[in-house]
């Protein structure tokens, strides 16, 4: 691979690795879940876990650039101006290798994770590889269909924390429904606030999204439709940590008792924050001047659910 290309700056808009906290708060709330439902965590499981998933993240978001910039038809404006790889002139074939290279680095933590524990972290494995390399890749990839908002929303803010909690146990616990549905509605909140982000991009994106033949579900909806969505999804995943805490002090509900500690219940007063910093996105859907707002109020979510829940679990 040429070297002169790939300066820090570069690699740092492809890879953009200035996302990569939001995976460390992934792995802090599936470790909570681990901690406070089974009372075991595996701290090397959960650091092979969390570098084979940090690396994995890079190699997709390389991969994303490549094939968005390969597939793309409107080859003059988002090839040439958008994408990183036509605005910065950069070798088609070297970020490729590139992507290829950090995939191929992954598997390293992610086959020793799996010798240490067995065929479900393999499968489960398999299957984000399946849906992190074909969410651009191939002639039909994920991010040009009305299903990839929920399937990217499903396995960052679901299946990660999931991983993360069977990784942590594993040994000591076997998986069940009763922890498989208690982790669902457990990060709920989070897969739900995650998917008006998506939405969010996808309708910011929708013109240009539609220009390289990418029938998202903000295509369907259309630009009014997709944020009324995304402003019922924020109010619902903003307040379901009350009703998880709710569903556990329910004596009738024998199976969610004591689903979630009681002070993430105070993670619902960010609601009105997160609202209020979205305001501007409701009224003018642009990626560049009103899109970070979202992600902006939507990350404050991200941090304080995990670090309430963590809170919780140790009182």
């Amino acid at each position: 691979m040429n070297k002169k290309w790939l300066t820090w700056p570069v690699f740092y808009e492809l890879t953009e690795i200035y996302t990569a906290p939001l995976n460390v708060m992934w792995f802090v709330l599936g470790v909570a879940i681990a901690q406070f439902h089974l009372g075991t965590v595996n701290w090397l499981n959960v650091a092979l876990c969390l570098v084979a998933v940090f690396i994995f993240d890079l190699a997709v978001n390389v991969s994303d650039n490549y094939y968005d910039y390969r597939h793309a038809v409107d080859r003059e404006g988002y090839a040439q101006n958008t994408n990183p790889i036509g605005r910065l002139n950069l070798p088609v074939a070297g970020v490729g290798r590139l992507a290829l290279s950090l995939y191929l680095i992954s598997l390293v933590p992610g086959i020793w994770l799996v010798l240490r524990t067995g065929w479900l972290v393999l499968a489960l494995g398999i299957l984000g590889y399946l849906v992190g390399i074909f969410y651009t890749a191939g002639p039909y990839p994920i991010n040009a269909t009305p299903l990839c908002e929920t399937v990217v929303a499903l396995s960052i803010a679901f299946m990660i924390q999931l991983t993360c909690v069977v990784v942590s146990t594993y040994g000591q616990h076997p998986l069940t429904w009763s922890i498989v549905g208690k982790t669902f509605l457990l990060c709920l909140p989070l897969t739900l606030i995650f998917f008006t982000i998506q939405l969010a991009n996808n309708t910011a994106d929708r013109d240009e999204d539609i220009l390289n033949h990418r029938y998202t579900l903000a295509y369907y909806l259309g630009k009014p439709g997709s944020v009324r969505l995304i402003q019922a999804f924020l109010i619902i995943g903003g307040v379901w940590p009350l009703v998880n805490v709710l569903l556990g002090l329910a004596p009738l509900v024998n199976v969610l008792l004591g689903l979630a500690p009681l002070v993430t219940i105070w993670v619902v007063l960010l609601l009105p924050i997160m609202w209020q910093g979205m305001r501007p996105f409701f009224a003018v859907q642009d990626k560049k001047k009103t899109f970070i707002t979202t992600v902006k109020s939507a990350s404050l979510f991200f941090v304080f659910y995990p670090i309430l829940f963590v809170l919780g679990t140790w009182l």
